[in-house]
């Protein structure tokens, strides 16, 4: 008879719970090794798997052990019971019933009682495996409850700080800003909303030898990283400036479920969809402010082109065809290293069968968007109050009467649901009550339900409709403090742009009785969308502004040379 040699596995990890000193690594060794003296095998090793899970066998002291027996140095396997081996019952199933037969080795689970050297059909084995899987499952689920309630109430529960930030020491759960890297967080936001593309920023960066984030956590914590990829401490990548510029985290939120596994053994991550993010707002001090992300973000969802100099034109993604929708291509003078003006993509691509060029100079395009910025934002200066009630009449008087119909409406279709609610309860009573017949009661209650469901409809878009007109106060109010930075502005840069614009709509050149050429262009502001100015300011109005202000010559020359702009 073949001489046994035992192999003593163990193993314990956080999916098993709290087993205590019962079911603890040191414990589990000195049960198994008493029960080899006990039984006179001898023990070849002792395989310990502290701190991984039993729901894979990515282990790498079980990936020993299986190695020993492949080497023969091995032919019986102890453990202390089934789920100490592991909690995947299919797999499991064929280590223990198919692969060890074949190699030969026997298998005992002392708690279980089983003993493959007695018993090759054994029953207890299979329902016990399929119990430690389904326990595996609920312990699974139970942790995720746990995380998912964690980060519904806001807390950090990432292993480190992200890149900027570093964890507060009275609570591990939060953030606290780490000045040094924040300020590069800082810079790299504002590089980018003043245009520097992605390729052009790693290069800054490291010619200034800035640290990157995996180089500047290991100064703090030497022996985290494995690999010696981190010892390449300014090499930057384009990869690493987009996800910190996509990081929520900046503005004070947290977010958690991003990336999930794909299931309870395939541990792989894969990204999650967005509306299974969990967020939780001004959680932390932001490191931007709510504009300067809002821009950022508007930047990275436009085509963004870098030229020769490693710049990105400033109206990228801004400029739209009036007739297709498309957006304008520019035009890039290489031999003179300028921009030179917009044309429609479509009518590039397919002809006038599709669209027409729309096209307009860049330089045409700079002072029509920069004079109106101006306007507005001399108009915000000479008096803001009668600036935001001009915007507001604006905006919403031609919705006045509309959204005060809609109001009435609301009121009546509200009545009308309260009324019907009563009714149907009525008609229920009198069903128990036998007042009226079954079938008088299906056809009479599928009535009052369908027209129930009917005004319910309704009432939501009549909400909608009044919320949307009276959301306009909140956005002119949002929108002012921005305008006003900019009344003296004298040349446009990608910030003010992405900061301002929403769009701009360009139309097709038209023919003017004279001979001459004109060309509208509609410029959407971010807040408040598109505004004609001509329509809101004249020199009357401007000087019954004027009037509501301390006021002096000046101030007086200053409107009067609007409303002429105006007037031009």
């Amino acid at each position: 008879m073949e001489r046994e040699i035992a192999a003593i596995y163990c193993r314990l990890s956080q999916d098993d719970g709290d087993l205590g000193e019962s079911g603890s690594i040191q414990t589990q060794k000195s049960i198994l090794t008493r029960y080899c003296k006990d039984n006179h095998i001898a023990i070849g090793d002792i395989y310990s798997d502290d701190g991984y899970t039993g729901q894979n066998f990515n282990r790498p002291d079980f990936r020993r052990m299986m190695d020993d027996i492949d080497a023969g140095k091995i032919n019986v396997v102890i453990v202390n019971d089934l789920s100490r081996f592991g909690r995947e019952y299919a797999e499991m199933g064929l280590i223990i019933e198919h692969y060890f037969e074949e190699k030969g080795v026997r298998f005992i689970s002392l708690y279980d009682r089983v003993d493959t050297a007695k018993s090759k059909d054994n029953l207890i084995m299979a329902i016990t495996n399929v119990m430690n899987s389904f326990y595996a499952r609920q312990a699974s689920s139970k942790t995720k409850a746990a995380h998912k309630a964690r980060a519904q109430d806001g807390m950090y529960l990432a292993g480190h700080a992200l890149f900027g930030y570093m964890k507060d020491p009275n609570d591990r759960h939060k953030l606290i800003i780490d000045p040094p890297a924040a300020d590069v967080v800082r810079e790299i936001f504002q590089l980018f909303a003043a245009g520097v593309g992605y390729v052009r920023m790693t290069k800054i960066l490291r010619e200034r030898k800035i640290l990157n984030p995996m180089a500047y956590f290991n100064q703090n914590n030497p022996d985290y990283f494995k690999s010696d990829y981190w010892r390449k401490p300014f090499d930057w990548h384009a990869t690493s400036v987009r996800s910190i510029l996509m990081n929520q985290a900046y503005i004070g939120n947290v977010v958690f479920g991003k990336t999930k596994v794909k299931g309870l053994f395939d541990k792989k991550r894969i990204p999650a969809p967005q509306e299974e993010w969990i967020i939780v707002e001004n959680m932390h001090e932001p490191l931007i402010s709510r504009e300067l992300w809002d821009t950022v973000q508007q930047l990275m969802k436009s085509r963004r082109r870098e030229n020769s100099k490693g710049e990105i034109q400033m109206f990228a993604g801004l400029v739209k065809c009036s007739k297709c929708g498309s957006s304008l291509n520019v035009n890039f003078d290489k031999k003179k290293g300028k921009y030179t003006g917009f044309s429609c993509w479509v009518y590039k691509n397919y002809g006038k069968e599709r669209c027409t060029s729309h096209a307009i100079g860049w330089k045409t395009m700079g002072q029509l968007v920069l004079e109106d910025i101006r306007r507005n934002a001399k108009a915000a200066k000479l008096a803001a109050p009668k600036y935001k009630e001009m915007l507001i009449s604006a905006k919403t008087e031609k919705k006045k009467q509309e959204t005060e119909k809609c109001k009435r409406e609301l009121k009546t279709v509200d009545k009308r649901i309260a009324e019907l609610d009563k009714i149907m309860n009525k008609l229920y009573e009198d069903l128990a009550l036998e007042k009226v017949s079954e079938e008088r009661y299906q056809t009479m209650s599928k009535g009052y339900e369908a027209e129930q469901s009917g005004l319910k409809e309704r009432r939501n878009k009549l909400t909608e409709i009044i919320t949307r007109v009276e959301s306009v106060y909140e956005n002119i109010e949002k929108f002012l403090p921005i305008i006003k930075k900019y009344t003296d502005i004298t040349e446009l840069n990608t910030h003010i742009l992405n900061e301002l614009i929403q769009k701009i709509v360009v139309y097709e050149k038209t023919d003017n009785p004279d001979g001459s050429k004109s060309q509208r262009v509609d410029i959407h502001y971010k807040f408040i969308g598109y505004v004609e100015m001509k329509e809101m300011f004249g020199l009357p109005m401007l000087m019954a502004m004027a009037k509501d202000v301390e006021i002096d010559d000046a101030l007086i020359a200053e409107a009067k040379e609007l409303a002429r702009e105006l007037a031009g």
